[in-house]
């Protein structure tokens, strides 16, 4: 994954589609449960879904930046 990646959440058929602005390494995981550091900044195109921060784990790449 990089910058510019257009992406979706990972095993989810309708979902929205966002694109990748900054990669990120989180100083701790979000979660006990979630060790996973990686994350990419996506602003999405559906403004129901908030722009953040997601960890690299939950997305896929549906088209790749040039």
């Amino acid at each position: 994954m990089k910058v510019g990646d257009l992406i979706r959440f990972r095993d989810h058929n309708k979902s929205p589609q966002g694109v990748v602005l900054r990669l990120e390494t989180l100083e701790n995981g979000p979660h006990p449960s979630q060790p996973q550091r990686e994350v990419a900044y996506v602003q999405w195109a559906c403004p129901y879904t908030m722009n953040g921060h997601y960890q690299l784990c939950l997305l896929e790449v549906i088209n790749e930046s040039r």
